[in-house]
């Protein structure tokens, strides 16, 4: 996109990006067309390709607010249009946080089917049950992100101790079945750490910290002798 643009008179025109990129380049590429006299509006399609001109098809936009509202009826004909804010970069953002849902979400799917497979149960069988369990967690979150936001993890449903022994029993039982355990693992390690820095009797939302810890730092820390 930018290589084109690049070549491309934009004084006095306003451009709309849905490519898929980075919230940086977003950022990059509204100010690239700020000193060029261009307005600019960042953007994610978040549907496939046969639900485009249909209200299936969500369409995310960030950007001046102004610029989206004076363009929405033509940015509407391709699908349900939103505005997430004036920041460029979050659409871009809001789309890769939604690529993070899909894969964990598709990710703990297959492990649960991998298991079951071992035991004669097919994929077809199990996915009924897999969507009511995943739309059972999905009503979660609303009370969960009410914790994030407040910074308080009571534990209403269950401490984080308790769901690591049942991690652990997922690890056990994947080890026995000869299923990897990569994934259980790294969900195991991050409540242990967590437990370690005192959050055991809190609630599962807790873990936010360790999703907000790069990995390096994590590495140093662990590394570093006590004084």
């Amino acid at each position: 996109m930018q290589e084109v643009l690049d070549a491309t008179e934009v004084d006095g025109t306003t451009l709309v990006n849905l490519t898929s990129g980075s919230s940086a380049q977003a950022r990059e590429a509204a100010r690239w067309a700020e000193r060029r006299g261009a307005r600019y509006l960042d953007g994610a399609i978040m549907a496939v390709p046969p639900a485009i001109g249909t209200a299936e098809a969500v369409i995310l936009h960030s950007g001046p607010r102004p610029v989206f509202d004076a363009h929405e009826p033509a940015l509407g004909a391709l699908g349900t249009v939103v505005h997430l804010g004036g920041d460029p970069g979050l659409a871009s953002l809001y789309d890769v946080a939604s690529l993070a849902m899909m894969w964990n979400v598709l990710n703990a799917w297959l492990h649960g089917t991998a298991l079951l497979g071992t035991a004669g149960v097919d994929a077809a069988t199990y996915a009924p049950f897999a969507q009511q369990i995943a739309t059972v967690v999905a009503g979660w979150l609303p009370g969960y992100a009410e914790q994030i936001d407040r910074g308080a993890y009571p534990a209403e449903v269950s401490a984080l101790e308790t769901d690591a022994r049942a991690m652990a029993h997922l690890v056990e039982e994947s080890e026995a079945a000869g299923v990897d355990t990569g994934l259980p693992k790294l969900i195991k390690a991050m409540a242990d750490r967590s437990i370690a820095a005192g959050h055991g009797a809190e609630q599962y939302p807790v873990l936010i910290d360790e999703f907000r810890t790069p990995t390096h730092k994590k590495i140093n820390d662990r590394d570093t002798p006590e004084p």
